[in-house]
């Protein structure tokens, strides 16, 4: 094959490829959550037990934040589509108030099950796989 005819056969893949870095295209882009920081408001249709706060922060394809405990994990986004994986937290015992650790537990479970979201202004809502709500506001 001639250096001619590679370079005609290339040129295509190579145009491409500067397209792609020139419009951000590619791993890392295309992400709304990248960077975001919430304070959730809405568990499932219910209002957060009062004096209570749960936070999530998104960053490099990682969740995290603060329920009763900490806790994080890794996350992808595909369009509208969000997958949570591999979460984790720290066990402290938090007493009250009353409830605390059941709206945690609740919580994880949910964030667990995300299957899309969608923002809205100052609103980020996570919907699971079973169709239950989680409402953030931004922090």
């Amino acid at each position: 094959m001639t250096a001619r005819l590679l370079a005609i056969l290339l040129l295509p893949t190579i145009i491409l490829l500067l397209l792609a870095a020139c419009s951000g295209i590619g791993p890392g882009s295309g992400d709304p959550l990248e960077g975001t920081s919430w304070r959730l408001v809405t568990l499932g249709g219910d209002a957060l037990i009062p004096g209570t706060e749960i936070t999530a922060s998104f960053k490099d394809g990682q969740v995290g934040g603060q329920a009763c405990n900490s806790y994080g994990g890794s996350y992808t986004v595909s369009g509208d589509k969000l997958t949570v994986r591999e979460l984790y937290q720290t066990e402290m015992a938090c007493l009250e108030p009353e409830g605390i650790m059941e709206q945690e537990s609740q919580y994880m479970d949910l964030l667990g099950q995300a299957g899309s979201f969608s923002i809205s202004g100052q609103e980020l809502r996570i919907t699971t796989s079973g169709g239950d709500t989680l409402i953030f506001v931004a922090a």
